[in-house]
């Protein structure tokens, strides 16, 4: 932020020296009392505006930074829930989502303190990409919660309980969607959710007709869901590698 003010001051003084040459050779020799007040007056809106701009800036990427510690707070109680409910074949991923969760958390506070010495522009670059790290890893917390909702369907539909099961693949049904909604307009796994969303449809269907197939249809969405799970492990370590 600082970079900015003084580059922006220095421009304004050079404009405002190019206005006082053409003030001078217009024949404004008589008045240099009136003119070196009136750029002091110039100067000091122009410090007041960029001060404001600044302050701005400023508080627009404290409230950013400040919406990225809740989404990590939100992934990482979810994560814990997880952890303490002991869902079959999700320990291995939670471990490491907490991980890399911990570790992007230090980076964002990071990052956060390192913005007052970067420039306007330089500064929100560094922002949106922690958030956009924070986004993923919290649409992964709640993708694994999808594979604990149709684990569980998976193993009640087998005792028979269909009514139970099309509860729990209906909340997997809206945990997918909430997962979409925090990814927002990153679009890169669209292909990937847009598989999981038919996969459960197709459970859903199953489970409702009480169909033999019914393991197989639920063991698909699991098996979606690890997909996408794997793909946003792997990104995340790149991610955290590829950021000095």
């Amino acid at each position: 932020m600082k970079r900015m003010t003084t580059a922006a001051l220095v421009i304004a003084l050079i404009s405002l020296g190019l206005a006082s040459v053409a003030y001078w050779r217009s024949g404004g020799k008589q008045d240099v009392g009136t003119l070196q007040t009136s750029l002091q007056h110039e100067m000091e809106v122009l410090r007041a505006k960029q001060k404001e701009l600044v302050d701005s800036a400023s508080q627009a990427m404290t409230a950013a930074y400040d919406r990225s510690r809740l989404r990590l707070a939100l992934a990482r109680e979810n994560l814990r829930l997880q952890k303490e409910e002991a869902v079959e074949g999700l320990q291995k991923q939670v471990n490491l989502a907490q991980e890399q969760l911990d570790a992007l958390a230090g980076k964002l506070e990071d990052t956060a303190h390192a913005a007052k010495d970067m420039t306007v522009s330089a500064a929100r670059s560094a922002e949106e990409a922690i958030d956009l790290r924070v986004r993923r890893i919290e649409a992964r917390a709640t993708l694994m919660l999808v594979k604990a909702k149709a684990t569980r369907a998976q193993s009640i539909a087998a005792d028979k309980e269909f009514l139970l099961a099309d509860q729990l693949l209906a909340e997997a049904t809206d945990l997918l969607r909430d997962a979409r909604e925090t990814l927002g307009d990153d679009h890169v796994y669209d292909t990937q959710l847009d598989a999981i969303k038919v996969s459960l449809r197709k459970a859903t269907e199953a489970v409702r007709t009480q169909a033999e197939d019914t393991r197989m249809r639920i063991e698909q969405v699991l098996a979606d869901t690890d997909k996408i799970v794997g793909t946003l492990e792997s990104d995340e370590t790149k991610a955290a590698e590829q950021t000095p």
